[in-house]
């Protein structure tokens, strides 16, 4: 027989239902659900199926009835789901397929007061889901119940930890402001919400609690908030939490109170982000007319920029020295030029990432040659290259080459000839 073990006693049901005899098909799941199954979800299965059976039929309230019997269990289960060693019957009353089934049905047909009792029993089963947590809280919004569905959004993140967490904080903050409870009531749901937040979730909370600062609070409570966000969230969201952070500060206390951050933001980002950090930093220098400070921005920033692969910083600089420089500008913006070429031409870690790529891109003999081997090489030539004076061409001949005695020359010589001394 191919299939699963319930859908035979569903099956068998169903015949009599579909000719009108519903007393022998009751007799038949009733019979059913004491059946010793393998599973916990096959006996649940049974359970709805039976209480469905009476929902086509249009007995609403004996299929309440029979998910009431289904989920009976002592006040305070401490019966483990899992355990194997127990049948299915006395495990089924932990069964979420049960419960889900049960609070849908009785949310449709019964009233607030039943439904809510259902939600109860699920919380104290400690079987809730984060979707059970949200569906009861917006039951009771939808009944006016505000507080209690914020108490429902509590009792929730008692029970789960992040990344749950942060949906269910996402959520409640956002109805609380929603609802305009009190300033001091938010700040402190706030502060709850992102203490021990993991970086990765901290970036919307932050945001979240600073707009309600800008809209409901004070404009300086907001850049604090900022503040404490730019060293809260990840390193991924730091430079958007520090661009956001600028901008905001920017528009409520003028572009000179921008300059602490933006020192902040260079000496807390890596180099490639500190690089465009600076830019923006020597724009906003140069137009409010601070020439002197602007320059010394792409000075600062200079180290952070090979000119053989950031050609564009220095194009930059370049046309600003141009428009608001003079020659002795420019020749320093050349000479820190050539000096930071220098400094990468005998940084380890460039030539590594020179020797890399020029390995990649070098033709071999038989068309795939060893990685390592290729990068050993590479950096071996690198290194030699860095090494040698510029200007310097290796002799052939070595330091002792000009001392060395010339070589003698032996004459050939001819096994036929005579020789006349022996004659004599």
């Amino acid at each position: 027989v191919i299939g699963r073990y319930h859908t035979l006693w569903t099956n068998y049901a169903k015949f009599y239902e579909e000719r009108g005899d519903l007393r022998n098909a009751r007799v038949i799941m009733e019979k059913a659900v004491k059946v010793p199954f393998k599973s916990v979800n096959e006996l649940a299965e049974m359970w709805v199926e039976w209480a469905e059976m009476e929902l086509r039929n249009e007995n609403f309230d004996r299929a309440v009835d029979i998910m009431a019997k289904a989920t009976q269990a002592p006040k305070r289960s401490t019966v483990d789901y899992f355990d194997e060693s127990l049948s299915p019957q006395q495990r089924v009353h932990k069964s979420w397929k049960l419960w889900s089934f049960y609070v849908d049905l009785v949310e449709s047909v019964s009233t607030l007061d039943e439904t809510r009792k259902v939600y109860e029993r699920i919380f104290e089963l400690r079987i809730a889901t984060p979707q059970t947590v949200v569906n009861y809280a917006n039951l009771l919004e939808e009944n006016k119940y505000f507080e209690e569905s914020f108490k429902v959004y509590e009792r929730g993140l008692d029970l789960f930890s992040y990344p749950v967490a942060f949906e269910l904080w996402n959520l409640y903050l956002q109805k609380a402001v929603d609802r305009k409870i009190s300033i001091e009531r938010l700040r402190d749901l706030f502060e709850q919400a992102v203490e021990g937040c993991p970086p990765k979730f901290a970036k919307v909370l932050y945001l979240m609690y600073g707009q309600l600062e800008e809209e409901r609070g004070l404009a300086r409570h907001a850049m604090r908030i900022y503040e404490r966000a730019t060293r809260a969230v990840s390193d991924d969201d730091r430079l958007d939490m520090f661009n956001f952070y600028i901008t905001k500060s920017a528009s409520n206390f003028g572009l000179t109170s921008t300059r602490s951050i933006y020192e902040r933001a260079i000496a807390a980002l890596p180099d490639s982000e500190a690089k465009d950090m600076c830019l923006k930093f020597a724009e906003m220098e140069r137009r409010l007319g601070e020439i002197d400070r602007a320059r010394a921005i792409y000075g600062h920033a200079s180290q952070f920029c090979d000119p053989r692969r950031e050609p564009g910083f220095w194009q930059k600089w370049e046309s600003f020295e141009v428009q608001h420089g003079n020659e002795d500008t420019f020749k320093d913006m050349l000479r820190i030029k050539r000096s930071v070429q220098a400094q990468y031409n005998t940084d380890v870690s460039f030539i590594a990432s020179q020797a890399i790529a020029r390995s990649q891109q070098a033709p071999t003999e038989d068309g795939a040659v060893d990685d390592t081997t290729q990068k050993t090489d590479a950096m071996a030539a690198l290194e030699r290259q860095a090494r040698a004076p510029t200007g310097f061409v290796a002799a052939s001949s070595g330091p002792e080459g000009g001392n060395r005695a010339p070589a003698v020359v032996q004459p050939a010589t001819n096994p036929d000839a005579i020789d006349v001394d022996d004659d004599l």
